[in-house]
């Protein structure tokens, strides 16, 4: 009997023991369905205690009635709580009724039984809190979907175990040795279970861990290939992987080029890393927008080829705005990685892609920043350069022209005061040197600003420069405007305005051009200029990292289009000639905005 008692506490203490390892486990998650869990497993602990009562005792009535009620209570709380976890898993509201149908049955034919009927009692006890039990099991498994770690299965098992136990021993009568039999092999039962759950608790601590390393590595680098390398770092090391590389998006190429590797396999590391260059079943997959999670890849066409067998996780770089890149993340021989490690994987690809798309944003916003300092630099050397020509030509023309008119009207004067009479041929040669002079003043005040632009309108304007500017030195040009007759917001006429006399400007002096063609119209809320020479052409260098690198011509008309909302496109090449198109919105008028 003393051992008897000793199994009863052992089996009793494995549950306790339990018990408070799933209160930990509630203030440490805060899950509403480990409350229900920790009740079931106090009431199964409490039900151990009865048994123990009963060895020392007659099996009266109302223990076995409070023994009855302590099981059915405990599996009624353990398919509660196990079914709360996700009502809308797949069948998980019919397992539920099933089991809380037959707990209820069973629960009234043990309070209708009598004195000399609880063998019947237990019996229908016992099967309808194992049934319960098997049914608790089968829920865990629906909503878990699939039981593909360790934990997962240990609990599962437990719940199992835990039926089985109590439907097993249901048919047999209950001497001391049953009974010690029955509830060390129920302790072991939830003993299982119980490691279920601690190993759930420290594969959640790990996850915890490799999110905040990562996260960490994140803050740390700037570059994004030093990100990867120190991603694949400490996911390595924390995931226990074999190797593991990661693809970047190439936007100019369009295809995904190797940017950082952790522990490449000595076939990788030959002839620069050619092995891992190319195409490949993921990236076939990532370019097909099939591969948007990540997955087990069984066949690695990469590892294939240098003959090696292994397995290896795809998982997508993901940003707000689609892909940017691709880890595959190679496993030991034999092992696969886990659903929780996986959605982890997802959840560590969202989060390096977000800092990808963070640090080229950053990159972004320092090339435009260094463009927009160079571009400044180059405007106030361009308006510098602007002010000499006009003092130039202020000085050289209009300076000598006012000069030789002073000089006539000083000779004029002088005739006079000898009492000599001033010709008409002299007067009028006065008259034309004078409106000569101001012919050229009137020209310097429409090449710094037209005031046909501000009293007609962009499209006088525009025929204007082309037909006193551009036509008079050599250009044949096919203008077409489709305005309409409507005024345009004043700063987006100056600024397209400007746009087309850099453009023409350009074409004048540096196409070698015959012809150009002009086109100007309205189109869904947009305003469209384009120009286009069949000169020369030449060779964009803002293609190779310098958007600047065709003058501040270039870039200021890319800026002033910026600054309005739109966008400057220009395409050319040698021998090719040069089309520049400018599309800008138009303002949203007050009453709307």
């Amino acid at each position: 009997m003393e051992l008897l008692f000793v199994i009863l506490a052992i089996a009793l203490g494995i549950q306790v023991a339990v018990v408070f390892l799933l209160v930990s486990k509630y203030f440490e998650t805060r899950f509403s369905y480990v409350i229900w869990w920790t009740a079931g497993a106090a009431l199964l602990a409490g039900q151990a205690l009865v048994e123990v009562w009963m060895l020392t005792a007659a099996p009266i009535l109302p223990l076995m009635g409070i023994r009855s009620a302590l099981l059915l209570a405990g599996a009624g709380f353990f398919l509660t709580g196990t079914a709360s976890r996700d009502p809308r898993a797949r069948g998980i509201v019919q397992t539920g009724l099933l089991g809380f149908g037959g707990l209820v049955t069973a629960a009234v034919i043990v309070l209708l039984s009598k004195q000399e009927s609880t063998g019947t009692a237990r019996l229908v006890a016992g099967l309808a809190a194992g049934m319960a039990f098997l049914l608790t099991a089968e829920a865990y498994r629906r909503t878990e979907q699939i039981l593909d770690d360790v934990a997962t299965r240990a609990i599962f098992a437990g719940l199992l175990a835990i039926g089985i136990n109590q439907i097993g021993w249901a048919w047999v009568e209950r001497t001391p040795q049953v009974i010690a039999a029955s509830e060390f092999l129920g302790g072991l039962a939830v003993a299982v279970f119980g490691a279920g759950i601690q190993l759930r608790s420290v594969g959640r601590a790990q996850r915890l861990v490799v999110l905040s390393q990562i996260s960490a590595a994140l803050s740390r680098t700037g570059r994004v290939e030093d990100m990867l390398e120190e991603v694949l770092h400490q996911a390595g090391r924390l995931l226990q992987l074999h190797t593991g590389w990661a693809f970047l998006h190439a936007p100019v190429t369009g295809t995904y080029e190797l940017a950082a590797a952790y522990q490449l396999p000595p076939g990788f590391e030959h002839d620069e890393r050619k092995a891992l260059h190319g195409s490949c079943r993921c990236l076939d997959l990532l370019q097909a927008n099939e591969l948007t999670q990540p997955v087990n890849i069984v066949d690695c066409m990469r590892l294939e080829r240098i003959g090696v067998k292994a397995q290896h996780a795809s998982v997508p770089l993901r940003t707000t705005t689609g892909i940017v890149g691709l880890m595959n993340l190679v496993l030991p021989s034999g092992r696969l990685f886990s659903q929780r490690e996986l959605a982890l994987l997802s959840t560590v690809g969202s989060e390096v892609g977000v800092a990808i798309e963070r640090a080229q944003l950053l990159d972004e916003l320092q090339d435009k920043e260094r463009l927009r300092s160079d571009l400044i630099k180059k405007l106030l050397t361009a308006y510098e350069d602007e002010r000499r020509r006009i003092a130039r030509e202020l000085h050289d023309e209009t300076g000598q022209s006012l000069t030789a008119l002073i000089l006539n009207v000083e000779m004029l004067r002088n005739l006079v005061e000898q009492g000599q009479g001033a010709s008409v041929d002299e007067l009028d040669r006065l008259k034309a040197l004078a409106e000569a002079t101001l012919e050229e003043v009137r020209k310097m005040i429409y090449d710094l600003r037209p005031t046909i632009l501000d009293d007609l309108g962009l499209a006088a304007a525009l025929r204007w420069y082309v037909h006193h500017q551009v036509e008079p030195r050599g250009l044949v040009v096919g203008l077409k405007l489709e305005l309409g007759d409507a005024r345009l917001d004043p700063v987006l006429e100056t600024a397209v305005f400007r746009i087309a006399q850099e453009a023409l400007w350009n074409i004048v002096k540096h196409a070698a051009a015959t012809r150009v063609d002009v086109a100007l119209a309205l189109s869904d809320g947009r305003l469209r200029l384009r120009v286009k020479d069949n000169g020369r052409g030449f060779q964009d260098r803002r293609r190779s990292g310098n958007p600047l690198g065709g003058g501040a011509g270039l870039g200021g008309m890319e800026e002033r289009a910026t600054l309005l909302g739109g966008t400057v496109r220009i395409t050319s090449a040698p021998s090719t000639g040069t089309e520049v198109v400018a599309e800008l919105p138009l303002p949203v008028p007050a009453s709307q905005s």
